[in-house]
């Protein structure tokens, strides 16, 4: 009997390894509470991924009498939501920017000048590069010239970017660099003078001017910053990024990376406006990949608001006779527009102005036919007014808005606008009922790029460092629920994705975080305070804290 038994033992043991090794690669996790973002926002405590694929989210029990002898992780205390998606950023901008002079958060003219030759000490280059400075946070809130940054810098080149990118502050050796025409109209740009003297800032499409003949830097001078980019980027919860404005350069790099596994995040490429993007188009048409995906273009009307760029319909309050930058012909928006609509492209506009973004929501109106999903997006929205807001809700079309954006803003905007709110000044609120869906992100590297300050600014008006006394424009603040589907699940829809990716779904992809916060009950002011525990791509782990 006891050899009987004993053969028993052996036979059974033995059938449970091969079991085991049969077995797919498969996990339960396991949460105080899993947040799906689904349409019904539902609620669960148990995932089952399998080859990075959600088979099952719901309760334990089910869990376990569906898929038997799960290896489970449990991940007690902690809470779940898909991953973070960033609507509108500048993935590339900002890790090549992790290698060069930070300016972000100086206080003076004089203070970007002392970054600049503390950085000059340690890297001795050809030019000397960097961005971040607005002189909005400057006591005189104006721009700088050209005499300190001349004498600082008699003989090395320097352009530094505003934290917005759309103007330039460069030094006579740059003009000679370039060998520069500052005295030329540029269509859309502006060569500042002031007392017949050019100050060295150049606006909008003249700052491009100047961008486009900096010397290219290779990547293996940035290649540090793109892997220390990636890592704060896994660190925030981001497992997708919609990256607005791309070169053919750009998506050869990314897609070379993504073969080789160095660049272990979804994005989402907008082919930035020109010819020879486009005759690229018209050879190749769509890129899809399991990481990348290229299926929309780019473009600009206008400016910023930091920078006096952004189109307005009437002066800006502290600069009468201006009203902004228009940088493209309405004829020819709309020529580009039905050249994509007929290649199945999405168009993504930057529009920021109250008249940029009128003549965006018109001509998308005119060229999108009613009924088509076009998912055709607007870049900003920032200043819309009522009468346009409308119009959203006439066709295929998304806003989509960076939440910081609001509240960085909010010092200085009614000094721009006379009455922001009274102009439609980031409405989020009224873009959403209108447009039924709202699309979030940070426009990092212009903003920070932090996920909880997104959803703090876009919940409660407010900015994280706590400069605000008050909520700014708090009417058009979005319920929790409404942000975290803006940077999930919405946000996978304006990119086309929303079958794969934007919820925790049986069969979609098993990206997900795990957050030591629960988003949809912890007191407003713990907001910027919850930390990103773990970040899951196609199931496997990217990110722990």
């Amino acid at each position: 009997m006891k050899q009987l038994f004993s053969i028993f033992l052996i036979v059974f043991f033995s059938h449970l390894g091969l079991y085991a090794q049969n077995q797919p690669n498969r996990t339960m996790y396991l949460a105080e509470k899993i947040y799906q973002c689904d349409t019904a926002f539902s609620t669960a405590n148990a995932m089952v991924v399998e080859n990075g694929v959600i088979l099952y989210v719901g309760d334990v029990r089910t869990a376990d009498s569906l898929y038997p002898m799960t290896p489970k992780t449990e991940f007690a205390g902690k809470y779940i939501y898909p991953g973070f998606i960033d609507a509108h950023c500048h993935f590339l901008a900002y890790s090549k920017g992790l290698t060069e002079v930070d300016l972000v958060g100086s206080k003076s003219e004089a203070d970007v000048i002392k970054r600049a030759k503390k950085f000059a000490k340690k890297n001795t280059l050809p030019w000397l590069i960097g961005r971040g400075w607005d002189q909005n946070d400057w006591a005189n809130k104006s721009f700088p010239g050209m005499a300190l940054l001349d004498k600082a810098f008699p003989k090395t080149p320097v352009c530094l970017s505003r934290i917005d990118g759309h103007a330039v502050w460069i030094n006579s050796a740059a003009v000679k660099a370039l060998n520069l025409n500052t005295q030329q109209v540029i269509a859309g740009g502006e060569f500042v003078y002031k007392d017949g003297k050019f100050q060295g800032i150049c606006i909008d499409n003249a700052a491009d001017l100047v961008k486009s003949k900096l010397p290219e830097v290779p990547f293996t001078a940035w290649e540090k910053g793109l892997n220390s980019g990636l890592r704060n980027c896994h660190a925030q919860g981001l497992t997708q990024i919609a990256e607005a404005g791309m070169s053919l350069k750009d998506i050869q790099l990314v897609q070379d990376l993504q073969a080789q596994n160095k660049l272990s995040l979804r994005i989402y490429g907008m082919l930035s406006l020109s010819e020879e993007n486009l005759g690229y188009i018209s050879r190749n048409g769509m890129i899809y990949t399991d990481l990348f995906t290229m299926r929309s273009v780019k473009m600009y009307l206008d400016g910023a608001l930091g920078s006096r760029g952004a189109l307005l319909k009437g002066d800006y309050c502290d600069q009468l006779g201006h009203k902004g930058l228009q940088i493209m012909d309405v004829a020819k928006f709309e020529m580009y527009q039905q050249y994509l609509f007929n290649k199945g492209f999405q168009v993504c506009v930057h529009a920021i102005g109250d008249s940029a973004n009128a003549i965006a929501l018109r001509t998308f109106q005119k060229n999108i036919p009613e009924g088509y999903d076009a998912r055709w997006r607007i870049e900003h929205a920032q200043i819309v007014n009522g009468k346009d807001q409308k119009i959203f809700a006439t066709r295929s079309i998304i806003p989509s808005v960076q939440p910081t954006h609001a509240t960085s803003d909010a010092p200085w905007a009614d000094e721009r606008l006379c009455s922001t709110a009274a102009k439609g000044g980031y409405a989020y609120q009224n873009l959403l009922n209108q447009a039924k869906v709202i699309a979030l992100g940070t426009d990092f590297p212009v903003e920070g790029i932090s996920t909880m300050n997104t959803f703090y600014a876009a919940t409660q008006r407010m900015d994280a460092a706590g400069k605000l006394e008050r909520p700014f424009i708090g009417e058009q603040a979005l319920t929790r629920k409404q942000a975290l589907w803006g940077m999930t699940l919405w946000a996978a829809y304006a990119n086309f994705d929303e079958t794969r990716t934007g919820s925790l779904e049986a069969s979609k992809m098993a990206d997900f975080v795990v957050m030591d916060t629960d988003l949809m009950t912890v007191e407003a002011a713990r907001i910027p305070k919850a930390k990103v525990a773990n970040t899951f791509i196609g199931g496997k782990a990217v990110y722990q804290r």
